[in-house]
């Protein structure tokens, strides 16, 4: 009878290691799941962030109150006209919250005159969150200035910053 029930012991104990490590498997396995996820979602939400930057610049290339245009003609392909431009931060701040802020929601946009000289910086729109922990990440697109101040037309060159924060 004694060795009846040290089988059966050993087969209870072999039971326990066998469930014992199975346990710790799928305590593994989900450890594992878990991190796999954690490092997806980081380059999902990186990707959005990217797409979101794209999104904005492409919004702000052909934004009517900026775009280089010649009565009926097609408008100029990247180029912004510099007398529309000194004077649209006024409508910008004007409509800023029921209008420009459905179109760029938390963003930074910055047009750079870099030639020829003096270098100039118009800042078009800027609205940050509150949080304190800010992400920005801006996108940089060359733009064509078209200057029709002085009677004959001058093309300068520059860039056009669009910062997202998130």
């Amino acid at each position: 009878m004694k060795w009846k029930n040290r089988s059966a012991q050993v087969r209870m104990t072999e039971t326990i290691a066998v469930l014992f490590i199975f346990f710790v498997l799928i305590l593994f396995s989900i450890i594992f799941y878990y991190q796999y996820q954690k490092v997806s979602f980081k380059e999902k939400q990186e990707e959005l962030f990217a797409t979101r930057a794209m999104d904005l610049t492409l919004r702000t290339l052909f934004l009517p109150e900026l775009i280089c245009s010649k009565g009926d003609a097609e408008p100029e392909a990247n180029c912004f006209d510099l007398m529309k431009l000194r004077h649209v931060n006024q409508t910008f701040y004007d409509h800023l919250n029921d209008y420009y802020f459905e179109l760029f929601s938390f963003s930074k946009i910055i047009v750079h005159q870099y030639y020829p000289e003096p270098e100039e910086e118009w800042v078009l729109y800027d609205k940050k969150p509150e949080k304190e922990d800010l992400q920005y990440d801006p996108t940089y697109f060359v733009l064509t200035l078209k200057d029709e101040a002085e009677g004959e037309t001058q093309y300068k060159y520059g860039y056009l910053e669009v910062g997202v924060y998130s």
